[in-house]
């Protein structure tokens, strides 16, 4: 019975250490991650879109995505190699004493850095910190990668003639992990104060690609906003099918928990993906019924996480089809991590990568 216990208050000090370190994080720099909104919104460039309007692309998860990847990947490996969360997330604080700030961009950059004692200094082998330095230097790689599926969802709808604005730095997080770990009088105030500013800013409509942003806007918004009246949709309910294409190739889709479960969208995303050329395979357990690919727990149990994410991708490359599509950027993130780990053999696509 002692260890057990001693088990569990070990677990509940992870637990709390990510939870404290990500509301941290959210209260004082806006978002989970720690990166200016400004360098957030890059992406964005070249692709003429207007600041103001009544409606408006929102980002959601997609724009900080390659930072939480690579966070999920660094926790992953750091538990491979016998350390625990709260070792890992104590990098964040003896960064702040290096001169970094502490936050997983800061981290990053830490686990960059080519100073020869960092080992010594972060209390880790010098064998471990090459695994950690290795998945710190693809950074950039990966947010390229959610950023890319960022401009083509922008040029898709421009080319359906859909009139969208980018708050671009102004946009605000929306607090959505604060909720995630059951943080409800601070999403509440966060919820209020983005609400607020979505109206000085004249939003009266929203379109995102995330679905977690709809439906935190749609659905949980509404429950802590007295008078929430924007109206949230989905990339998947706007785009209207441009007419059937030629036949190109098979794809297995994912519905994603949010998107499914949440907003009951399981055909729009199949009509806009047939209609563009392509023959849709349903997995075991799609639709309503879809199976969990991890997300959710990916920073408080990323073993659990990754695993539960190999699960569903053996289930979806099971079909005989290896070309997968979902439309969520934590689906997105636990498929790569799962590739990342087992190098299985498939190509994912973004929804809005293959209209």
């Amino acid at each position: 019975m002692r260890s057990v216990k001693n088990g569990m208050n070990e677990r509940h000090r992870e637990i709390f250490a990510v939870l404290n370190f990500t509301k941290e994080t959210i209260l004082k720099y806006g978002n989970p991650v720690g990166v200016p909104q400004e360098e957030l919104s890059q992406w964005s460039k070249g692709l003429n879109l207007k600041e103001n309007g009544d409606t408006i692309f929102y980002t959601g998860m997609y724009s900080y995505m390659g930072y939480a990847e690579t966070a999920l990947l660094l926790e992953y490996t750091a538990k491979k190699e016998g350390m625990s969360i709260a070792q890992m997330l104590d990098m964040a604080k003896k960064a702040k004493y290096l001169g970094y700030k502490s936050t997983m961009k800061d981290v990053i950059k830490l686990l960059k850095s080519p100073m020869s004692s960092l080992g010594k200094l972060l209390g880790v082998s010098s064998e471990a910190l090459s695994k950690l330095r290795s998945i710190a230097e693809e950074n950039d790689r990966r947010n390229e990668y959610y950023w890319g599926v960022l401009r083509k969802g922008v040029q898709v709808l421009q080319r359906s003639g859909i009139d969208i604005a980018y708050l671009g730095k102004k946009e605000p997080d929306s607090g959505v992990a604060l909720h995630t770990f059951g943080l409800l009088d601070d999403f509440s105030e966060v919820a209020n104060g983005v609400y607020k500013k979505l109206k000085e800013y004249g939003v009266k409509n929203m379109i995102t690609m995330d679905p977690i942003t709809a439906t935190v806007f749609k659905k949980f918004y509404p429950q802590f906003v007295q008078g929430f009246d924007i109206d949230v949709k989905h990339v998947s309910e706007v785009l209207k099918p441009e007419g059937q294409k030629e036949q190109k190739d098979k794809v297995v889709y994912h519905d994603p928990c949010y998107l499914a479960r949440y907003l009951r969208i399981t055909e729009e995303p199949r009509n806009l993906i047939s209609l563009s050329g392509y023959k849709v395979i349903d997995p075991p357990n799609n639709r309503l019924r879809t199976r969990c690919d991890g997300g959710g727990v990916e920073y408080t149990d990323p073993e659990a996480a990754v695993k539960t994410a190999k699960i569903r991708l053996d289930e979806l490359l099971a079909t005989g089809v290896s070309n997968i599509v979902t439309s969520c950027p934590a689906c997105d993130m636990m498929f790569r991590a799962a590739g990342y780990v087992s190098n299985a053999n498939f190509k994912l696509y973004d929804l809005v990568e293959v209209l």
